[in-house]
């Protein structure tokens, strides 16, 4: 009977997130910044590297064909960081959403 509970209650666990990992995934938030300059796969990559070093950033994605790359961070990393950072590049960025 033991076993047969602590089976359920650890499949339960895995079913339902924890209420930390809720906390996680709200904590987050997402900015996608247009980068005019970012034209080839080189350019995508610098901005990706150069995003990536700002602590509290989580994940960029960027996208050549938009111009544009989505940021996943921390609350604590602001617009003016991110766009600083592109800046570093000699590119241009703006918050657009």
């Amino acid at each position: 009977m033991k076993k047969l509970l602590t089976a359920l209650l650890l499949s339960l666990c895995a079913i339902f997130p924890t209420q930390a990992e809720e906390a996680a995934i709200k904590a987050e938030k997402q900015v996608v910044l247009k980068v005019k300059e970012m034209t080839c796969q080189l350019c995508a990559y610098l901005v990706n590297k150069e995003l990536r070093d700002i602590d509290g950033v989580i994940s960029t994605k960027a996208s050549i064909k938009d111009r544009t790359v989505t940021v996943r961070e921390d609350p604590k990393v602001t617009d003016e960081q991110l766009i600083n950072a592109i800046h570093k590049l000699n590119y241009t960025a703006e918050v657009v959403n």
